[in-house]
């Protein structure tokens, strides 16, 4: 039986939420101090073995693990620069020179939010001049560019059972980034880049023709930006670059990638505008553009967009963020992209951006080539545009207690040419409830947490129908972060179907999978 969510009711029932508890907000970049919260860091998409769907699908939960994604705006400060040699051009690791780092994954810019990640970047820009200005140097950062290192190592072992799944486990360098942000000269100019390691084999991803992992090992830019703003003149700023658009904000304890950030989150090439209010109690207003891979009628244009709000509230102990946005097309998102579906005899739908790939009729060997199939995965020429809408909440209930909340949903049907469920055009949706409790009388920082999401018409981007999780997660030594994480993924049902682009897709089978996660984090 389908479950139908409505974005009235789900609006209600935060706004009710909200309204019932007396507290308020904080941005999503002023959160508690770190040592008592740790939220995840949205990376650029790899491979594991997660998914119920798909043991090889990405967007079944494969995505690259995530690290805490807030950074603090009282406590230590940061200073990335020398005073001993004024100046000069300066480089230094992590955006905190001199301040000790025990506990402070946190800390790390490597640790932003990869959503709007412009506003953390300014901030940590108008801290800066703030604690040059203490001290006598209200000049300093502008005679001369600065230039702050941070980067993630991450290692995985996992073990995966269950009905209806393969069976495996494995050991992996499931992440390596490297990050760099840029300050000045100018106080109105800065920029951000990203490398990141692929660990998907080469026949995933068509780098490489090997199937050694080890072999396939590539580095590629995730992310690069550039920032027009100055938070201590003025609350509009602008950026435009490679980055994720601001549809969603995908927060998250788990080591597993949300279902709301597999279905949604967008990686584009947009100009984005804002505004962010620098009162306590402040708002958020975005805007961006960008022309998108997914087409109508083949126009090469400017063809997708949207807007994103939001409302801090922020009182002595209790802080909250509410929000939502839109975006003019889904289809662009990663997990419509690419679904991981590849490697499948007969070749299954791939994404919209799907690789052409071989087909061998019967599985059969030694035949001539002209018996060998050739079969696109994907089409990006769409019927017409499917816009979505998110819903996102986030509650700090004194220094233990954390609510995460997140809903995102198409407005409209696919049509039936580009995206089925059940023979129907899907209406792709996925929500995503997380209760964290930071344990107080543990000396290192460490916290249990626990999720329940669903997905609706998501068949065929390989997202199972339900997923409970439960994690805890510790720092035991300086700037690492232990993880581990039980999570259980319901398939669809027996009888549901899914195709895309006219090719088929997964098909339910009823089944569960159970996955056992142990992770090691190290930043620097």
């Amino acid at each position: 039986m389908k479950v139908r969510f409505t974005p009235v009711v789900l609006g209600l029932s935060l706004f009710g939420l909200m309204m019932g508890s007396t507290f308020a907000t904080t941005s999503s970049d002023s959160p508690p101090a770190p040592k008592k919260k740790i939220i995840r860091k949205n990376h650029a998409p790899s491979a594991n073995l997660s998914s119920a769907q798909n043991d090889g699908s990405v967007a079944a939960g494969n995505s690259q693990i995530e690290g805490p994604t807030d950074l603090p705006t009282r406590g230590p400060l940061y200073l990335p620069l020398d005073l001993d040699v004024p100046g000069q051009s300066f480089v230094s690791s992590g955006p905190y020179i001199g301040v000790p780092l025990e506990f402070s994954g946190g800390y790390l810019i490597v640790n932003s939010p990869s959503v709007n990640e412009d506003i953390i970047l300014l901030n940590i820009d108008k801290n800066v001049d703030q604690r040059l200005k203490a001290l006598g140097r209200p000049m300093g950062k502008a005679l001369g560019s600065h230039i702050l290192l941070s980067g993630l190592v991450e290692v995985q072992a996992l073990g995966k059972g269950g009905s209806g799944t393969n069976g495996a486990s494995d050991i992996d360098l499931t992440s390596v980034n490297l990050d760099a942000y840029i300050m000045g000269p100018s106080p109105w100019t800065s920029a951000f880049f990203e490398f990141a390691y692929d660990n998907n084999i080469g026949t995933q991803t068509g780098a490489f023709s090997s199937n050694d992992r080890v072999l396939n090992a590539r580095v590629f830019l995730t992310k690069g930006f550039i920032v027009l703003g100055d938070f201590t003149q003025s609350p509009f700023y602008a950026s435009f670059g490679q980055m994720y658009v601001p549809f969603g904000v995908y927060s998250t304890t788990m080591v597993s990638s949300p279902l709301t950030k597999i279905l949604a989150r967008t990686l584009a090439r947009p100009l984005v505008v804002g505004y962010k209010s620098q009162d306590p109690n402040s708002l958020l207003l975005t805007g961006y553009i960008f022309s998108g891979p997914a087409r109508i009628n083949g126009n090469s244009h400017i063809n997708n967009g949207g807007i994103n709000v939001s409302y801090s509230f922020k009182q002595e102990k209790y802080t909250a963020v509410i929000g939502g946005g839109v975006i003019s097309n889904i289809a662009d998102s990663l997990g419509m992209q690419f679904t991981g579906n590849n490697n499948n005899n007969p070749p299954l739908f791939g994404g919209f951006s799907g690789p052409i790939e071989t087909y061998v009729p019967g599985g059969a060997t030694n035949i001539p080539s002209s018996d060998v199939l050739q079969i696109a995965t994907g089409n990006e020429n769409l019927v017409h545009r499917v816009p979505a809408y998110d819903f996102n909440l986030k509650v700090s209930l004194g220094e233990n207690w954390q609510l995460i909340a997140e809903y995102i949903l198409a407005s409209t049907n696919f049509n039936t040419q580009d995206l089925q469920f059940d023979e129907d055009g899907a209406k792709p949706q996925a929500a995503n409830l997380e209760v964290i409790y930071n344990i107080p009388w543990i000396t290192f920082p460490t916290s249990i947490s626990g999720s329940y999401q669903l997905s609706e018409d998501a068949l065929a981007i390989g997202l199972p129908a339900k997923r409970y999780s439960l994690v805890a997660n510790t720092s035991f030594w300086r700037n690492t972060l232990q993880s581990l994480e039980l999570r259980r993924d319901i398939n669809y049902g027996k009888s549901d179907t899914s195709s895309g682009s006219g090719v088929a897709g997964p098909s339910g089978n009823g089944g569960s999978a159970n996955v056992i996660t142990l992770q090691f984090q190290y930043y620097f």
